[in-house]
């Protein structure tokens, strides 16, 4: 019996460490397989609910937990609040909404595994990356993306797992040169994917991690880094302005924008982007608790055009989204909706903050690699509504439950005890 259950376990393992490992290049490659991989992960989860196997450890709450948990199931409650008050209730806005949840017990197991489940994320991570810059093709113009994904989410998710195989270096132990060499590749296609794809709203994230790296391997030298990390962008940009012609073209376009705005011409890019924002901020000065609903703000277009608030173009597109994640959830359910999704970013972010403070350098680089994707997104969700789409939530909530269980993984207690035990023999 013994024996069966030692057996369990090493299926859990090694079913979880598949999974872990093709997630990444699954979501770019599969029709749906982001959420396909996540939810095979969940199954996992409620199995060892159900029949633990030997040798794992019960489930021991701690109080952040609960906060964590709070602010993934706050979004389902927000939306939930706003439809009651509204009187319009529809299945739809959940779908979205519960990844965030569902991850919880996703966390519950992994934090629980042993930590050599977690070293395929290295190899995870550049491998998606080359893979989308592989697969992309030209759709038009001199942007090019996958059959899979829209520009803007292929361009922002490539960057995304550019910047966390360029964290992995040497995260569990000094990296043998090929490993390094796809780490560094992995990170050189992402963005080059994401240049190659035009979603210019995605490389506002790029100054915020190199403050980030910055920080991370700042120590008393702090300012003789800072100047030549600062000199390296600006010289990088330049030479991406000057040698990458889609980067040329979406530089000039918005600086285009925003001259022809100035002269009345509000329906391009950003000057749409700037009515809807106004828009939301509109609706939610006039709704504040409990917005117009999850699928209010749609409604809000025609009386808002009529009024002249709107350009016709800017009404038609703000049907689908606002393009922006704070302003939609704020405008579609109020104060709740701000709240909720606040605390999607501000909760994991804090976490992994703490992390990176750690004594033990494999959960100080998990942390580091946290806030990094929580801040990407966070900037993703100013310029488009990243987490709007089922694929985008179940990434997020995944990678978030993923990264925060190897940070605060049991395993990292008994390694750290067991080492200075060893060191004071």
């Amino acid at each position: 019996m013994n024996t069966m259950r030692s057996r369990y376990l090493f299926s859990v393992e090694k079913i979880a460490t598949g999974l872990l490992l093709i997630y990444p290049v699954f979501m770019l490659t599969v029709k749906g397989g982001m959420n396909q991989a996540f939810f095979l992960i969940l199954l996992l989860a409620l199995a060892v609910a159900l029949v633990r196997p030997a040798g794992m450890a019960k489930v021991i709450w701690g109080r952040e937990w609960t906060i964590y948990a709070l602010s993934m199931i706050g979004m389902t409650a927000a939306i939930f609040i706003s439809q009651i008050f509204n009187q319009c209730l529809s299945a739809h806005p959940y779908d979205a909404a519960s990844r965030y949840w569902l991850a919880i017990p996703v966390f519950l197991l992994l934090q629980r595994l042993e930590l050599s489940v977690f070293t395929v994320l290295q190899y995870a991570f550049p491998v998606a990356a080359i893979a989308g810059f592989l697969l992309a093709e030209n759709i038009g113009g001199s942007r090019s993306g996958i059959g899979t994904l829209d520009l803007i989410h292929f361009g922002d998710f490539e960057l995304i797992l550019g910047m966390l195989a360029l964290l992995s270096i040497d995260w569990f132990a000094r990296d043998p040169w090929l490993l390094r060499i796809l780490k560094i590749l992995g990170c050189a296609t992402g963005l080059a994917a994401s240049f190659a794809s035009g979603s210019r709203g995605g490389w506002l994230a790029i100054p915020v991690f190199i403050a980030l790296f910055i920080h991370f391997r700042s120590n008393k030298d702090a300012l003789r880094i800072i100047v030549p990390s600062m000199l390296a962008a600006l010289l990088a940009c330049a030479l991406l302005y000057t040698l990458n012609s889609t980067f040329h073209q979406r530089v000039n376009d918005l600086t285009n924008d925003v001259a022809v705005f100035d002269q009345g011409d509000r329906d391009t890019s950003t000057g749409i982007r700037w009515q809807l924002y106004k828009a939301a901020v509109d609706v939610f000065s006039r709704h504040p608790v409990f917005g117009v609903g999850p699928e209010g703000f749609a409604l809000e277009m025609k009386p808002m055009m009529e009024a002249g608030k709107l350009t016709p173009i800017a009404a038609e597109l703000g049907r689908g989204e606002v393009h922006n994640d704070i302003l939609s959830k704020s405008a579609g359910m109020g104060v709740f909706g701000l709240i909720a999704m606040l605390c999607v970013y501000i909760v994991p972010f804090r976490l992994f903050w703490r992390a990176t403070k750690s004594t033990i350098a494999q959960v100080q680089r998990a942390g580091q690699m946290g806030t990094v994707f929580v801040s990407g997104f966070f900037v993703f969700g100013l310029t488009v509504e990243c987490l709007n789409l089922t694929l985008a939530t179940a990434f997020y909530g995944f990678t978030v439950a993923v990264l925060l269980a190897a940070c605060y993984n049991i395993h990292h207690n008994e390694r750290f005890t067991h080492s200075n035990k060893d060191n004071h023999v």
